[in-house]
């Protein structure tokens, strides 16, 4: 595997996770969001991109948080 890694633009960041670009706006300000490792915007051109490294460890963090959530709802 490579150590190299990729830049997720925005409009696609923003596909694979489901959500709109008001909520990506506000994910970025959001502390909670921040902490389970949501990937900073990185500014190329004007056009904001994300490392899609951490955008793969967001995703596994929001995983691990909703399966704790619905394990708490069902006891």
């Amino acid at each position: 595997m490579s150590d190299i890694d990729h830049l997720v633009p925005d409009p696609a960041f923003i596909k694979e996770f489901g959500v709109t670009l008001m909520t990506l706006w506000r994910w970025d300000r959001d502390p909670r969001m921040i902490a389970l490792g949501l990937p900073p915007p990185i500014k190329i051109r004007k056009r904001n991109h994300r490392s899609r490294k951490q955008a793969e460890i967001f995703k596994a963090n929001l995983l691990k948080r909703a399966l704790a959530e619905r394990e708490a709802a069902a006891s």
